[in-house]
């Protein structure tokens, strides 16, 4: 168990600083992969809801303090995401591979909508913004990560995690 805590901890550490220098080199017409929420994926999938609500926590304070934002928006949309993809974790159900690529969809969405809705309240945009930024930002973000996500399933396919101790 502390094993895997440190090899998640690691792994978030290396994720959050690819985030913020080397991601932004490979945006493709604005838009870049979040390797946060990717990784947030795999901790609830792998792991349970606790953990991932608590990874979702910390990554998104993290972020908040990072990004001039609303301190604890973040922090929100991804303890909210992490709680969503520790309930699909591996351990209550199995999950077909395409099936986890739509759920990772649904985790984007599920964030960023809570994100644009603190946002929205804040700001006092009008409900029709979130809905345009959900279509315009977070379905192209969120495709462009699913093809990072591939690698990980191409792994877990090519060498099935069964054979390791």
């Amino acid at each position: 168990m502390i094993k895997q805590f440190f090899r998640w901890t690691g792994l978030v550490i290396l994720l959050f600083i690819l985030q913020t220098t080397a991601v932004p080199l490979i945006a493709i017409f604005g838009i870049t992969p979040d390797l946060l929420i990717l990784v947030l994926f795999f901790i609830g999938f792998k792991t349970d809801v606790i953990p991932a609500v608590f990874a979702g926590f910390f990554l998104g304070l993290a972020q908040d303090f990072y990004s001039p934002q609303i301190l604890g928006q973040t922090a929100l949309a991804k303890t909210i995401a992490g709680y969503f993809a520790g309930l699909c974790n591996e351990k209550v159900m199995r999950i077909d591979p395409i099936f986890q690529l739509v759920l990772l969809l649904l985790m984007f969405i599920i964030h960023d909508a809570v994100f644009f809705a603190v946002q929205m309240a804040k700001t006092s945009t009008p409900i029709q913004a979130v809905g345009l930024e959900i279509i315009s930002s977070t379905l192209p973000r969120a495709l462009y990560t699913l093809f990072f996500a591939l690698i990980p399933a191409f792994r877990e396919y090519l060498f099935p995690s069964s054979g390791r101790r």
